[in-house]
């Protein structure tokens, strides 16, 4: 019996060893760091911590540790007033190791990215790294003007990748992508799903569920509410919600469609203008997590009720929601489900010889909350 006590526990000694334990972020920035120095990304000196942040789009509370571990491990030394020296020599292979470096554009720094993007590209660049796969970051804004052209060429030349990874992409970037061939992976909707692998939120069924859900509770005229971003994501709201209402088992349904710039004061504005309609409409659907709060704080300033004159229901989820009284009704989507699959369509295009095309779209849970009523009968117009 105590021999075969000993056994048990040195089976659950083994087993634990086996566990698959969560990486930290220092930990993660480490990897990423190593495996770019093994593959000949930097020499000499590392960049600066300013640099190193944005690449690895971590911040510097994060990068801190991971630098004191390279310099630990030998491969950095440190001097007052000077770079980091990059000490330890590696035998650089004389071609590029495929499938080593994958690159994220973004159009704005770390601290500008929402919650559920932030956390989605946490995940990402965890699996990345359990594969020795660098993820780093590239923060380019006029890279996403109207003609991005010679900012792309530019970008390109100054940072390889194997993989590019495309975040609020437009239209001119992917059709530039593909027409010069380079392998990529557009998180969000593609605007030609034959030339551009996707990993996206399926964003026209979410705006049609929508749609259905105030029809079903006798909602006949609506508004959705999204920034005009060319963005195909939303545009591919429009499409849904519009789809939804015409589609109403009961009749088609009225749908307006409010744009605006993206700034508080445009969203504000834009909700101005949606309470001025005659009728006003009783259901507002919104295209974005943070939009959603200043659109309920606007309803809240003009005295209209939520959900007795005015319903919401929130595209996105975001953090801030929660703290919202009464608690929008929204689309949650756990962020590590967006990361797995933009995770897998990197692996594929890296293992193909040639750009492939498969579009994946993740329908994401609803959940109904507090902003969702029946419309009442003295509900008007304001004045």
């Amino acid at each position: 019996m105590a021999i075969k006590r000993k056994l048990q526990v040195g089976s659950a000694i083994e087993d634990r060893r086996l566990v698959c334990r969560k990486m930290s972020l220092p930990a993660a920035a480490t990897q990423t760091m190593i495996q770019a120095l093994q593959t000949g990304r930097w020499t000499g000196d590392l960049p600066g911590e300013r640099k190193l942040c944005e690449i690895l789009q971590v911040s510097r509370v994060t990068l801190r540790p991971a630098l004191q571990e390279l310099e630990r491990l030998g491969w950095l030394r440190t001097a007052p007033g000077q770079r980091r020296k990059i000490v330890r020599k590696v035998k650089v292979p004389q071609r590029p190791v495929s499938g080593q470096r994958v690159v994220l554009m973004s159009p704005v720094a770390m601290q500008d990215i929402e919650p559920f993007s932030l956390l989605s590209l946490d995940h990402l660049r965890e699996l990345l790294v359990r594969r020795g796969i660098v993820l780093e970051t590239e923060t380019r804004p006029e890279c996403y003007g109207e003609r991005p052209e010679r900012a792309l060429e530019r970008l390109c030349r100054e940072s390889r990748a194997d993989v590019w990874v495309l975040w609020r992409s437009t239209k001119a970037m992917q059709d530039w992508f593909c027409r010069m061939g380079h392998k990529h992976v557009v998180i969000g909707t593609a605007f030609n799903r034959a030339l551009s692998p996707a990993v996206d939120l399926d964003h026209v069924a979410t705006a049609r569920h929508a749609a259905l859900t105030f029809g079903r509770l006798g909602h006949r005229r609506m508004a959705v509410v999204v920034c005009d971003s060319k963005l195909a994501g939303d545009l591919g709201s429009i499409e849904g919600f519009c789809a939804g209402a015409q589609n109403h088992n009961g009749g088609p349904l009225q749908a307006d469609i409010l744009k605006h710039d993206g700034t508080p004061a445009g969203i504000i504005s834009g909700v101005d203008r949606i309470v001025q309609l005659n009728p006003r409409p009783t259901g507002i659907f919104s295209a974005g997590g943070r939009q959603t709060v200043a659109i309920m704080t606007r309803l809240l300033q003009l005295g209209i009720r939520v959900p007795e004159e005015i319903s919401v229901i929130s595209r996105d989820d975001d953090p801030a929601l929660d703290f919202v009284t009464p608690a929008p009704a929204r689309y949650f989507r756990p962020p590590i489900k967006l990361a797995r699959g933009v995770f897998r369509e990197v692996e594929r295009q890296l293992s193909v010889s040639s750009q492939e095309t498969s579009p994946s779209f993740i329908f994401p849970d609803f959940q109904p909350k507090a902003t969702l009523a029946r419309p009442t009968s003295s509900t008007s117009p304001s004045s």
